[in-house]
């Protein structure tokens, strides 16, 4: 009999502690994060006090504005709570995993967006048709009733449940609506959010030629009729979690024009091209960190996008980047 996953789980000291030490990657250098855990072993005496009490709540959050690869407001927990939010994720994620298609990608060990661009492409190179799917302000407008029910569905711990609940009602974005794209929790709560959708098409519909990452979708068909019915039945899918389609993003496509995802365009039987847009956006950034004579970021910056980069018919442009540097204006 499959154990039951329990509030005294989560709080379990060597639970925390692993959770601790996932929430401080790429973050000890942060002055509030070696302060924290300075005291570590009272901070986590502390939230296993608080969580098993039922007295733990979430701490307001830092607000800011990112511009890449889109203006979005980020909300930042405070260090202690996303301690909180890993410790919650190590035991609730292995409930989620086995729920998730082999075809969800995002937030998964070896499912990032490598591995989803990759499905991309094989995708691509046996279908004639794609329709592309992306849905409307994903995060702010997922419904805090809808995925309360669902997460009760989940975690039949009422502690554990108690704790997801008080995290999830900690933001709006609108009344009663809206993650927080800073949150660990949201990336995994947005991926089950979408889970049902994956199950209808590829098991209630049979359609197994068919990806997700996070709220970006592609149907692969030969049948243009048969991809505009599933469209329909997409649409009132997602009517069903009060979420919408993105239009015009969300369309129809020969997979000979290319099929644009996770910053590629994928032709059949070729390597993928970088979107124009992503490529604009990087050398807007690198010309932004040049001027502002930030030496770490712009090294850190070009890296990433060489790895990116690499994936795709990249060769001539990785090497004009190599020699070539735009100037500040």
């Amino acid at each position: 009999m499959e154990r039951k996953t329990t509030l005294e789980q989560m709080t379990s000291l060597e639970n925390l502690l692993v959770a601790a030490h996932r929430a401080r990657r790429g973050k000890s250098r942060r002055p509030d994060v070696e302060a924290w855990h300075l005291r570590e072993e009272s901070h986590l005496l502390e939230l296993r006090e608080q969580l098993l009490a039922g007295t733990w709540q979430p701490q307001p959050y830092r607000l800011f504005l990112i511009r890449e690869p889109k203006h979005r407001q980020i909300a930042a927990a405070p260090y202690g709570d996303r301690v909180v939010h890993h410790a919650l994720c190590n035991v609730m994620n292995p409930l989620l995993q086995r729920r998730f298609l082999a075809r969800s990608y995002s937030c998964q060990e070896g499912k990032g967006t490598t591995a989803a661009r990759e499905c991309c492409r094989r995708l691509a190179n046996r279908h004639r048709y794609v329709l592309k799917c992306d849905v409307r302000k994903f995060y702010d407008s997922i419904p805090h009733g809808v995925l309360s029910r669902k997460l009760a569905g989940l975690l039949h711990c009422p502690g554990l449940l108690r704790v997801a609940q008080a995290i999830l009602h900690s933001y709006h974005a609108t009344p009663g609506r809206g993650l927080p794209i800073g949150n660990l929790t949201s990336q995994w709560w947005g991926n089950f959010y979408l889970d049902g959708l994956d199950h209808w098409i590829a098991e209630q519909q049979g359609h197994g030629s068919y990806l997700r990452y996070t709220d970006d979708f592609l149907i692969f068909g030969d049948d243009k009729a048969r991809l505009w019915e599933l469209r329909t039945g997409v649409v009132a899918h997602l009517e069903s979690l009060e979420l919408e389609l993105a239009l015009p993003k969300s369309r129809l496509l020969a997979c000979r024009e290319g099929v644009p995802f996770c910053g590629f365009r994928f032709l059949p039987c070729l390597r993928p091209r970088v979107l124009g847009g992503t490529k604009r956006r990087f050398e807007a950034r690198h010309a932004r960190q040049i001027k502002e004579g930030d030496t770490a970021r712009l090294t850190a910056s070009t890296f990433a996008w060489y790895q990116f980069s690499k994936e795709g018919n990249t060769e001539g442009l990785r090497q004009a980047w190599a020699t070539v540097r735009p100037q500040p204006g």
